[in-house]
């Protein structure tokens, strides 16, 4: 392959194939690929490959309609790689609920509590579910209480609550919504995951059977 040439007024000027391969190597790179964004990618590196690989047949075309797609190539590693990057970034794995794992139970629930009197209702909700996953953790009910995530603990606690695996699911989708997506909570939102908390509490869990043949004989 011929290698790239660089002169002082051009800079680094790749053939069409190193350039249609250094696009290549950039767009398959580990920034690129979020499941969510793979259509995206296929369809940039397909359309700005077509133009690269055009540049081969282009030795009789106008200069201009050269300058065009020059431009349209720039265009597009300049505004949609850059978004693709920091989509990447921002649909990243959720972090675990409990962030701080000295704190208590009841601790969590009094936080909760104040925040959802000051009307700060995204705390009442972080708050309130912290309070849950602690408290099953506490209980011996969530086997990996500290580093779950809010859909995590509540997948794990629907076969020992199976009638609050409705609530459960919504409180773990608002819990990531405010906590991840940045949107706000209402307050009707921040009272019911504190019920839900509450009817756990008083809730007996339904405890796993043990099977007939692991029973002493």
């Amino acid at each position: 392959m011929t290698p790239a040439s660089w002169s002082p007024h051009h800079g680094l000027d790749p053939t069409p194939p190193q350039a249609r391969d250094w696009l290549e190597q950039e767009l398959h790179g580990s920034d690129y690929q979020s499941s969510g964004l793979s259509s995206v990618i296929g369809w940039v590196f397909e359309q700005v490959g077509r133009l690269v690989s055009g540049f081969g047949n282009l030795a009789g075309a106008s200069p201009v309609l050269i300058v065009l797609l020059a431009l349209v190539v720039l265009a597009l590693l300049v505004w949609v790689l850059p978004r693709v990057r920091r989509d990447s970034h921002a649909a990243g794995p959720h972090g675990p609920v409990l962030e701080d794992l000295t704190i208590t139970a009841r601790v969590y629930r009094d936080l909760a509590a104040q925040a959802w009197r000051e009307e700060r209702y995204d705390d009442a909700v972080l708050d309130s579910f912290r309070a849950i996953a602690k408290d099953m953790g506490e209980r011996s009910l969530l086997d990996d209480a500290p580093g779950s995530t809010a859909h995590e603990a509540s997948l794990a606690l629907v076969p020992r609550f199976p009638d609050h695996a409705a609530r459960l699911a919504l409180a773990a989708d608002l819990f990531d919504a405010v906590r991840y997506g940045h949107r706000p909570a209402t307050a009707d939102q921040a009272g019911e995951v504190q019920c839900l908390d509450a009817e756990l509490v008083a809730t007996r869990p339904v405890l796993t059977a043990q099977p007939i043949q692991d029973l002493p004989v």
